[in-house]
């Protein structure tokens, strides 16, 4: 009765997924917990017995999880309702699934049963429903369980099922790969108008196209044999859609067959001038674009094409054809020179994605002839209104990168270049992103061209005074750069200024010590240049070469000691009364607690930075102008020349550096840390200045500095935010007095003609080839692409490689469960000789369609040898693939089982029995194994190492065969290795050897035995059976305390008997198979003891027997049972 009210009570009262939306957007509670609460209702309905229910949870399950909440809760229900035999619930399942499953959903596997039923659906739609869900959530193991059934319903009657299952195809190839080789040539025919198999529905070959092009896009040369078919098809085709699709694929074909694109010419130039439709049209330009750009017959006709496209007035085809463009330009940048009217009016355009296209078009029309016009007219466009900052920073990276094609070929007047870079560098952006892009160039064009060093140099250093590189926010903009290459290159030429002083000046400004530390330290070092230069020239600075030695030297009557005190300014120092100070470079202040504000100027203003690189740099200039000037002639003379790219990589480092050490790595160690701000305070005292005076303005600097940063940087964000009203007076000034922003640049006209030097250095083992300017970043490669790649469809298939065999869902889950030993064990107990319990089945090959598993039946000591009797199952998994004139071969060696020593036969007193599919039980028909000859068609001969087994064996047969091996008198001097069997057979006319390794075990040799009392074992074993026989010991590096774990492993795999004997030792006594006459000489005694070999410690293993080949392999066992309890 409460089974039924709840049932009632679910279906009066639950709520319809209507009801829940509109709940949901009514609710004035909070929306997670009404969320909540209905996910809490649904887990609840999801598992009721009523179906209508069910189906009702489920739907507001998928809208749910269409919100953001997971629907794993639902996953079996989800299935449960997809099994439902009502049309409208199967199809909510289904589509639940599709929405709501993943390739990582656990209850996947669930899916294949159903799957399969709903494949041999006879209702079309229902099979639609699993072929879509297949499309939509399948794995491998999905995939590979259904390739077959859906490769059958390629022949399936109704249209619609097969085009589904054609597009569901291209998933499945996706999960498993291996299916696509075996089914590409059904897919292929039927294509293929002279082919029976050839599907002539149009929504069928549709989706065959559709599929094929998408293989064919990935792996472009595998599928070149598609270039017959689907050039018929070019006339025929009717489907706008489908057209496209081949048209698209010849562009992937016809760079790899040269042939493709002259054969393609008529059909392309008749569909575009006769199609209606734009959309078949590009695809024809972008086919020729793509592939058959060397076509002239074709590129021409299109080139024409492009214009109409690029001057339409809808904006969607004007970037198709610019995007089409820009692939052509590569090979055809002549033919499409004469659209560059229209190219540049793009440029103008309002939509920023199509000034970028034709732009990048743009960079590739460039010839000598219109390179300074391209140039112009790009820099004329840079700054828009209102503001497009990302487009001018791509403005100004691309006209670079034009100015470097060929290494700088285009560029005749590097003066007229330099002018470029300037205006390019003093552009006003907040989002300046290429000023490490317009350093590396000025001091590329300036090292490499001699010539313009003299114009360059007097331009840089007036830069060195601009308020927008000064005040440029490093935070947002990179423009900051700039300033290292006008410091760096007045530093490294400072014979071609014109005014050393100013620029001394400028590059101690404290504008610049406000800025990064990385200019501090470039502009700091510029200075020591010049001074070392104003000491002494270096031989660099007069002996001018390549053009320079044609323009004058600048007159400047500055003296050494000029610039020195220039650069050694006096500091204004200002006590409490303000009364001024004057102390100079060398003097000291008499009263340290008068000072209250200090102005350290020029260098002095860098000796107290609070960046080390800056200090030193700063100390370094300080100690060549106070101590030793020729210091600095020798820093500099020498000059550095340009480098070739990729000629530091190159360089092998020489032998015993490590560049990864850091530098001074043993100075932390010693110096000891300091708690007080004061400590060495009195000590703060070097060669220039006395009394402790670096010591008061080094924490007055750092203290000002500070201050400044915050007054001068109007984008520096500080701790404590001020608002505008309380900024300086002074900031306001400088802000207001910032010029516009820069709308336009003047156009420059070329009038000299200057020489790049072009011999770059390089080392010896420099390969031009492998490093070229512009290196080519690795493709993105998707991952339907990496899985196609390699997949050749061209080779034919091998005699194994098919698609994997229909077994009924039950019996593939048989087999997956009766794997290894378990399955050669069940296979075992349906033979009728009876196997010894603790020997395990061999399985001695797995492989796709065949498996073949021994199992060891007895071994008995005879007056000709021992005898081991054993079965050989051979399992034929190929449903539709016979294996013919099967036989079984012992493969000998000259060292230990030769063939006077061990011999196969097989055992007449037992027939083969054979099974169809699974092992039967007792002795079965033969007839599907041996075939109508029988016995008297054996075309092997068999002889004391091979044995015949069948003439034939159908697919899906199980043979079993029993046989002898035996050992001819004694036994081999060793057991260790595996005995060496070979199958032979011949399939699908096709001769094949398999190999069969087969190891022998200790066990099969021992016999069960009643236990032995201590005295006996000593008294009469081993004082009289063993006393006289060999002991082999080894030793084993593994724990003692394993020995405990192995103890049950080695009594019961091996068959010892434990025996209590030491008290330290574990000691097991056996008994082998012998005649009776012998049994004195079957014994065998262990004793495993805890030892110590070279400093390790371990177990030791000795085994005394007569027997000394079963000895070792008793051995080798134990051995193998203590590595594995360690492992």
């Amino acid at each position: 009765m409460t089974d039924a009210t709840k049932m009632a009570g679910q279906l009066l009262f639950q709520n319809t997924l209507a009801e829940v939306v509109r709940k949901l957007r009514s609710s004035n509670e909070s929306e997670a917990e009404v969320i909540e609460q209905c996910i809490a209702d649904i887990k609840s309905e999801v598992t009721s017995t009523v179906q209508s229910v069910k189906v009702t949870a489920v739907l507001k399950a998928v809208y749910f999880s269409m919100l953001g909440y997971s629907a794993t809760y639902a996953a079996f229900n989800i299935i449960e309702v997809m099994a439902d035999k009502m049309f409208g619930y199967k199809r909510i399942g289904y589509m639940a699934a599709c929405l709501t499953f993943t390739p990582k959903t656990e209850v996947l596997p669930l899916l294949t049963a159903l799957l399969k039923r709903d494949l041999s659906s006879t209702n079309q739609y229902e099979v639609g429903f699993a072929l879509y869900c297949i499309s939509t959530v399948s794995s491998p193991d999905l995939a590979r369980d259904l390739v077959v059934d859906v490769v059958n319903l390629l022949s399936h009657p109704r249209n619609y099922v097969r085009k589904k299952a054609v597009l569901s195809l291209y998933r499945i190839f996706f999960e498993y790969p291996e299916s696509l080789r075996p089914t590409y040539p059904r897919l292929k025919e039927k294509l293929d108008s002279s082919s029976e198999r050839c599907d002539n529905d149009p929504a069928v070959r549709g989706a065959l196209v559709c599929v094929l092009c998408e293989l064919a896009r990935r792996n472009p040369a595998s599928f070149l044999g598609l270039a017959v078919p689907f050039f018929s098809m070019l006339s025929t085709i009717q489907s706008n859609w489908t057209l496209i699709k081949i048209i698209k694929v010849f562009g992937y074909f016809a760079p790899l067959e040269p042939r493709l694109g002259k054969k393609l010419v008529d059909p392309i130039i008749r569909i575009v001038q006769t199609t209606g439709a734009k959309s078949v049209r590009y695809e024809c330009i972008l086919a020729v674009a793509n592939g058959m750009s060397k076509t002239p017959s074709l590129t021409k006709i299109v080139a024409e094409e492009l214009r109409v496209f690029v001057e339409d007035s809808d904006q969607n085809l004007k970037y198709l054809g610019l995007d089409a463009m820009s692939r052509m330009v590569r090979d055809n940048a002549k033919l499409l020179g004469g659209h560059r009217d229209v190219v540049l009016a793009c440029l103008d355009d309002i939509d920023t994605t199509i000034r970028r296209k034709a732009l990048e078009v743009l960079s590739g029309l460039v010839t000598k002839r219109n390179f300074v016009s391209t140039i112009n007219n790009m820099m004329h466009r840079c700054v828009r209104l209102p503001p497009d900052e990302e487009w001018s920073n791509r403005v100004l990276a691309t006209v670079i990168e034009v100015a470097q094609t060929d290494d700088y070929s285009y560029v005749q007047d590097f003066e007229w270049y330099v002018k470029i870079l300037l205006d390019i560098s003093l552009v006003n952006l907040s989002t300046y992103q290429h000023g490490a892009l317009v350093q590396k160039e000025l001091v590329t064009v300036l090292t490499r061209v001699n010539a313009v060093r003299q114009f360059g140099v007097n331009e840089l250093s007036q830069l060195l005074s601009n308020t927008n590189l000064l005040k440029s926010d490093p935070s947002r903009s990179s423009q900051w750069e700039v300033l290292k290459a006008a410091a760096f290159l007045c530093g490294e030429y400072p014979y071609w200024l014109q005014d050393k002083r100013r620029t001394c000046e400028l590059l101690l400004s404290e504008r610049i010590s406000l800025l990064k530390p990385e200019v501090q330290v470039v502009c700091v070092t510029a200075v020591g240049k010049i001074v070392a230069y104003m000491h002494k020239p270096c031989q660099r600075h007069l002996v001018l070469v390549n053009g320079e030695e044609e323009i004058p030297l600048p007159e400047d009557s500055l003296t050494f000691e000029e610039l020195r005190a220039s650069i050694l300014q006096t500091e204004a120092i200002t006590d409490s009364n303000g009364t001024a100070k004057v102390v100079g470079a060398t003097g000291s202040i008499s009263n340290r607690h008068d000072v209250e504000r200090k102005n350290l100027l020029g260098l002095q203003l860098f000796r107290h930075s609070v960046h080390p690189d800056v200090q030193e740099r700063a100390s370094m200039i300080l100690y060549q102008l106070n101590v030793d000037p020729d210091i600095g002639p020798l820093l500099y003379e020498q000059e550095l020349l340009p480098v070739a790219i990729g000629a530091q990589e190159a360089v092998e480092p020489p032998e015993g550096l490590n560049l990864d050490e850091p530098f001074c790595s043993h100075l932390p160690a010693g110096l000891s840390p300091s708690d007080s701000e004061e400590d060495g305070a009195e000590n703060d005292e070097d060669l220039y200045y006395v009394d402790g005076y670096d010591a008061i303005v080094a924490r007055e600097q750092r203290r000002r500095e500070e201050a400044r940063r915050g007054e001068v940087a109007p984008f520096y964000i500080k701790n404590d935010a001020l608002s505008r009203d309380q900024l300086s007076e002074e900031l306001h000034s400088a802000v207001s007095a910032a010029p516009a922003p820069k709308t336009s640049t003047s156009f420059y006209v070329p009038q000299k003609s200057q020489v790049i030097n072009r011999y770059l250095s390089r080392p010896k083992n420099y390969d031009a080839a492998a490093h070229g300017q512009r290196r080519i970043q690795d493709e993105d490669v998707d991952e339907a692409t990496k899985k196609f790649r390699n997949v050749d469809v061209t080779r034919s298939l091998a005699p194994d490689e098919r698609l994997p065999e229909p077994i009924p869902y039950g019996r593939l889950q048989q087999s997956a469960t009766t794997e290894g030993t378990a399955a050669a064990a069940a296979a075992a107990a349906a033979l009728d000789f009876m196997v010894d319990e603790s020997f395990d089945p061999l399985v001695l090959l797995e492989e796709k369609y065949l498996r073949v598993t021994a199992f060891v039946l007895s071994c008995r000591v005879r007056k000709a040898g021992t005898q081991i009797t054993m079965a050989v199952e051979i399992s034929n998994l190929a449903s539709s693939s016979s294996m013919r004139n099967v036989s079984l071969r012992f493969q000998p060696n000259n060292d230990n089982y030769t063939t006077e020593r061990v011999r196969l036969e097989a055992d007449k007193s037992q027939e083969a029995i054979t099974g169809a599919n699974r092992p039967k039980t007792g002795r079965g028909d033969n007839k599907n194994a041996v075939g109508e000859g029988g016995d008297g068609d054996k075309e092997v001969e068999e002889s004391d190492r091979s044995i015949f087994v069948s003439k034939c064996m159908k697919g899906t047969t199980t043979l079993r065969t029993k046989m002898l091996l035996t050992f001819s008198g004694s036994l081999p001097p060793s057991l260790t290795e595996p005995l060496l069997f070979s199958l032979l057979y011949t399939r699908e006319k096709k001769p094949t050897e398999s190999l069969l390794p087969m190891p022998l075990s200790y066990r099969y040799f021992a016999k069960s035995h009643v236990d032995t009392t201590s005295v006996e074992f000593m008294q009469t074993i081993m004082a009289r059976h063993l006393s006289e026989s060999p002991v082999l010991t080894c030793f084993v590096a593994v724990a003692a305390s394993c020995v405990p774990l192995v103890l049950p492993a080695i009594q019961q795999q091996l068959r010892l008997r434990p025996v209590d004997i030491f008290k330290d030792a574990a000691s097991f006594y056996s008994v082998l198979q012998s005649r009776k006459s012998a049994a004195n000489h079957a014994h065998v005694a262990v004793v495993l003891l805890e030892d110590e070999l070279e400093g390790e410690k371990g177990i030791s293993i000795a085994v005394k027997s007569e027997h000394t080949s079963l000895a070792e392999l008793l051995a080798q066992e134990i051995a193998k049972l203590l590595m594995t309890a360690t492992s």
